[in-house]
């Protein structure tokens, strides 16, 4: 093009490519300078994009040449069209307008910045660039198109307003990234990002972000992979925010953020390897935290944070992996269920003072989880809602001491079939509703008489120890709380232990106390035959009380048949009488001393002779059975 052709400013632009010269055609007033007052500038500011192609597409190959585009300031008229095209040095539009979408498709250059400027949208995709792309602080009212582009260096987004409601605002699918992306510093999106199967060379960085596409995808990672870590602090996301099978080499940290998708996902995670651990501390969390089959390292943190989906889920972790610690304290609110089915967590995990809101639901759904260490649910906590531990591995202790759990007229902690070597049972109130210990191996069971749950269930359930060690007097109401009735197994361990400890006489009396707990659950003749048994000899474990009976019957015996002596059956045959012989023969059936048979009491004396009889054979009946069961257990 003919330099007569060109306006002043164009010629200002096509003397300074050569050289990489800087033209400014700013005023030098800052508040008519903004590219948001484009509309008040002067035609002076003009560039037509078919100059700028001429001059960036040309050859300069000349000794003094050192080419590069420093445009400050300039309104870009018509369409920039640089597809393929080949552009061997810097180029520079900052603070400039552009009236239409650059198109940059497939292009190649050495460094790119259009930082500040204004435009409807950029097309860029399969863009190379072998330096930085630079963006920061500009307003782009359309998609900023870049699938599939190589940069070898930072793409950088600080301050950037990217504006396409509803649609896809930054589309950055299959990015190579050698760098970092950067995206701070009050950098907004109102639309769809999407970074699926992007590669990042070092981290994502998006610290005080705001992302807003309700119902959609506010910021789509799914697949993306950062070298060195994502940072997402102080992020505002209005929908959802996906880092679904997601791999960052480092630390991801969404702390301290607000993300609101009500009902719907807000954290997508599921599959995500975050090798530096996750971190969701501090943050408000309005919808559903997804992170099944995630797999993270170090430690997944939610401590204080504030997670609301009531009524259905609001942190899904089944078969989540945390090669760590697993950190849910310091004021953490969940109104919903957190579920960690099959998780397994190396390390510890903790929630104390965790508060966790699930009504009528589960509160803490964690059948199958293993923990390497400890699982407290301690020192403040507190559960509306069931807490499920079925087949849970517990490393070394389940802590619910200071706990409180509320789940009326349901199972508020079910540990069917879980092991661990310590539990700690000292709530700070009793359980409100059933705790559930069938078939549980514990090593150590710690309780309180004071907070033992209105119900238990125990059927299976086998420890090592208990403590406090009370006496059999005082933990027999622990096992009077089981809502099955009679269980042979609770009481037969029970036992087992007082005998451990030396402990014979409460031994015997748990033994006893199982019988009379079995004896409500018999027909009523079978009730009346373990009454009999309970009365004279205690089911065998009081034998004295038959020898008491025995005593008693022989010494009623004596004395009435001493004042009222039974005539011979045979006169002048009978033995001299005695009465107290006389009583020991009717009442000793195997043992006769030859009197009972010698004499033939009448009228009243003959009825107590036959109820000492009846009396003789069902205490010694009772004894023989008693002593039986006595001495076939160990």
């Amino acid at each position: 093009m003919p330099n007569a052709e060109l306006t002043p400013a164009e010629q200002a632009v096509s003397a300074a490519v050569a050289r990489g010269a800087k033209v400014d055609l700013r005023s030098g007033d800052p508040a008519r300078d903004s590219p948001a007052d484009a509309a008040s500038w002067g035609a002076d500011r003009d560039v037509r994009a078919e100059v700028l192609e001429r001059l960036l597409l040309a050859d300069y190959s000349g000794p003094a040449d050192k080419p590069g585009l420093r445009l400050i300031g300039a309104r870009i008229t018509g369409e920039l069209k640089l597809a393929f095209g080949e552009i061997d040095f810097p180029v520079i539009l900052h603070d400039c307008v552009f009236d239409e979408v650059p198109d940059l498709y497939q292009a190649r250059t050495r460094f790119l910045s259009f930082a500040g400027s204004h435009m409807p949208g950029l097309t860029a995709s399969n863009i190379q660039v072998e330096g930085n792309l630079r963006l920061g602080g500009c307003h782009v009212r359309g998609e900023l198109r870049m699938p599939g582009a190589r940069i070898n260096g930072t793409l950088t987004l600080n301050g950037a307003r990217l504006d396409h409601p509803g649609g896809i605002a930054l589309n950055a699918e299959h990015l190579d990234l050698g760098a970092n992306l950067r995206a701070e510093d009050g950098f907004t999106c109102d639309g769809e990002i999407l970074l699926t199967a992007a590669g990042i060379g070092g981290a994502v960085q998006l610290d005080g972000a705001r992302l807003r596409a309700p119902g959609g995808l506010a910021f789509g990672g799914s697949n993306l992979v950062a070298q060195v870590a994502l940072f997402a602090r102080d992020v505002e996301v209005d929908g959802e925010f996906s880092l679904r099978f997601a791999r960052v080499g480092g630390p991801l940290s969404l702390r301290g953020s607000r993300l609101r998708n009500p009902g719907r996902l807000a954290v997508r995670a599921g599959g995500l390897n975050a090798e530096g651990g996750l971190f969701l501390s501090l943050t408000e969390i309005e919808g559903i935290v997804w992170v099944e089959a995630a797999t993270i390292g170090r430690s997944f943190n939610v401590s204080g944070a504030r997670l609301r989906n009531p009524g259905d889920l609001v942190l899904a972790g089944d078969g989540l992996v945390v090669d760590g610690a697993l950190v849910a304290r310091e004021g953490l609110t969940a109104e919903g269920e957190i579920s960690l089915l099959d998780a397994s967590v190396s390390g510890p995990v903790h929630f104390e003072g965790a508060t966790l809101v699930n009504p009528g639901g589960a509160a803490l759904s964690a059948n199958g989880l293993t923990v390497g260490k400890v699982l407290n649910l301690c020192d403040g906590f507190s559960a509306r809602g069931r807490i499920r531990l079925t087949n849970a591995r517990i490393g070394s202790r389940l802590c619910l001491k200071g706990a409180t759990l509320e789940a009326p007229g349901d199972v508020a902690l079910k540990c069917l079939g879980m092991e661990t070597r310590e539990l700690s049972l000292h709530t700070a109130k009793p359980v409100q509703g059933t705790v559930e210990l069938r078939h549980a191996r514990i090593g150590v069971l710690r309780d309180s008489p004071g907070v033992w749950p209105d119900e238990l269930r125990m059927d299976g359930l086998s420890y090592e120890a208990l403590e406090p060690m009370l006496p059999a007097a005082e933990r027999l109401g622990w096992l009077g709380r089981d809502i099955d009735g009679y269980l042979p197994n609770a009481y037969e361990q029970l036992a087992a232990l007082y005998r451990r400890l030396g402990s014979e006489n409460d031994a015997r009396d748990t033994l006893l106390a199982g019988q009379q707990q079995r004896r409500s659950s018999l027909p009523w003749y079978a009730r009346l035959w373990g009454h009999l048994q309970d009365v004279t000899v205690g089911y065998g474990f009081r034998p004295l009380r038959a020898a008491g009976w025995l005593l008693a019957l022989l010494a009623l015996g004596t004395l009435v048949f001493a004042q009222n002596e039974p005539p011979p059956l045979k006169a002048g045959e009978a033995p001299e009488f005695n009465a107290l012989v006389y009583s020991l023969d009717l009442l000793l059936p195997i043992i006769d001393f030859g009197q009972d048979k010698a004499f033939n009491p009448g009228g009243g004396t003959q009825w107590l002779a036959y109820g000492l009889i009846a009396a003789g054979w069902v205490l010694a009946t009772t004894i023989a059975a008693g002593l039986t069961r006595s001495l076939r257990r160990p």
